[in-house]
């Protein structure tokens, strides 16, 4: 692929992955988390925090797509490259948002969901995304466990011997966690047997795209190993989000007309026990960029 070719297509990915953060930043109710409306169970960010950041975003989504793109060496480096792009990536946005991390976690899923993307475009040989469909998802998908396998044995190896711990270490050592490293290395398969389906499913229906979003939101909840709500609450936490998760889609869900005052009663209660699923918000995040290139939104 040549250069110009290249640069072009990134640019539509990244315009993908930044469109994919601000639908999940705006959509609004949401529980404990960020939105339009409040800031959840967040004292040092707002909306207009995650408005700077996702802009600052839009270089990093670019250099990473590009690298997948121009790629011709194994997996294994072209992981290598993308950490080390997420790095200077995590520093423009803590200066973006005066040290606020508003999207690290998300920089670490997308920034690989975007290179593995690159690649396969280039392997494949696409030019646009009009043919785009759950096959080439689940082809960048496998690109991904290949290039990752092994990430939460090498992250987590001789965390004992560290002075200093980073929090998602730290909560590896106390409950075994993996958190994000260990869907990423799975494939995402939250996104893949889960969420993508839902949305799928919900594509045709002539219901908003908030209710959409929210529907597929509140199912990501029910499942995920959310390490953001295990750190902030422990496993009762996690256990409370994924039953008020549950309850909710039992009840309708977004299909009854007081669904917006239901959340709005559990975004209450998540900020009285200061709880946010931001793990869940992130795999929403990455469900959108893919559903984005699938053309189902």
């Amino acid at each position: 692929m040549n250069k110009g070719t290249a640069e072009k297509i990134s640019f539509k990915l990244a315009e993908y992955a930044q469109k994919a953060i601000l639908y999940e930043a705006i959509l609004t109710p949401k529980p404990g988390l960020v939105d339009s409306a409040d800031s959840g169970a967040h004292r040092d960010m707002n909306i207009y925090t995650f408005i700077d950041s996702s802009s600052n975003l839009f270089r990093g989504f670019y250099l990473y797509s590009l690298a997948g793109l121009l790629c011709n060496y194994d997996l294994k480096s072209l992981f290598k490259e993308a950490r080390a792009i997420g790095i200077d990536v995590e520093k423009d946005m803590l200066i973006a948002t005066d040290s606020v991390n508003t999207h690290k976690g998300i920089n670490f899923s997308l920034g690989i969901a975007l290179i593995s993307a690159g690649h396969y475009i280039n392997k494949a040989k696409k030019t646009d995304f009009s043919d785009f469909d759950e096959q080439d998802t689940q082809n960048i998908l496998e690109i991904i466990k290949d290039m990752v396998t092994g990430l939460v044995e090498r992250d987590f190896r001789d965390l004992n011997k560290k002075e200093i711990l980073t929090n998602g270490e730290r909560l590896y050592l106390e409950t075994g966690f993996s958190g994000i490293r260990g869907e990423v290395e799975k494939g995402f398969p939250t996104v893949m047997e889960l969420a993508l389906p839902r949305l799928r499913a919900l594509s045709s229906l002539d219901i908003s795209m908030e209710r959409k979003l929210l529907d597929v939101l509140f199912h990501i909840m029910s499942v995920s190993e959310d390490s953001n709500v295990v750190f902030r609450g422990g496993l009762k936490a996690l256990d409370f989000v994924k039953g008020c998760s549950v309850k909710f889609i039992e009840d309708g869900g977004v299909f009854k007309a007081d669904y917006k005052q239901k959340i709005e009663q559990m975004n209450r209660v998540f900020i009285e026990k200061n709880i946010s699923p931001g793990g869940s918000a992130d795999l929403l995040s990455v469900t959108l960029f893919f559903s984005f290139l699938e053309n189902l939104i």
